[in-house]
């Protein structure tokens, strides 16, 4: 069973993540997925990635399994925010390269991307 993530984005970044799942020959559901399901119980400070300042002029709805939105819901729940505001800011901080993927104990989560704040 599946369910529909229902996420209102500045409309570059709805663009970003189509062409980046045109990129990788995949849908966006599967794009956005991955990230966001490596970003649950990630080593980052979820209060210190800043909230998207652009309109929220665009749309993405991505059909995900009901299984993984209850998770993401839970992590956001948790946290003290919407799932819609955690799938946000988490695309957000993605895509702005403040997160990035890394291995830790033989499994893939996003961290914070240590040498963007080096280059800074």
């Amino acid at each position: 069973m599946t369910k529909v993530l229902s996420l209102r984005l500045p409309a570059a970044l709805a663009s970003t993540i189509r062409m980046h799942a045109s990129g990788m020959n995949r849908f966006p559901p599967a794009i956005v997925g991955s990230i966001l399901e490596q970003s649950i119980g990630g080593p980052f400070s979820f209060s210190a990635l800043p909230e998207v300042a652009q309109p929220l002029d665009g749309k993405l709805d991505v059909r995900l399994p009901a299984e993984f939105i209850a998770r993401l819901h839970a992590e956001a729940e948790r946290l003290g925010t919407s799932t819609s505001v955690y799938s946000r800011v988490v695309l957000y901080a993605f895509y702005a390269k403040r997160l990035v993927f890394v291995q830790i104990g033989g499994r893939y989560t996003l961290a914070e991307n240590h040498d963007q704040k080096k280059s800074a």
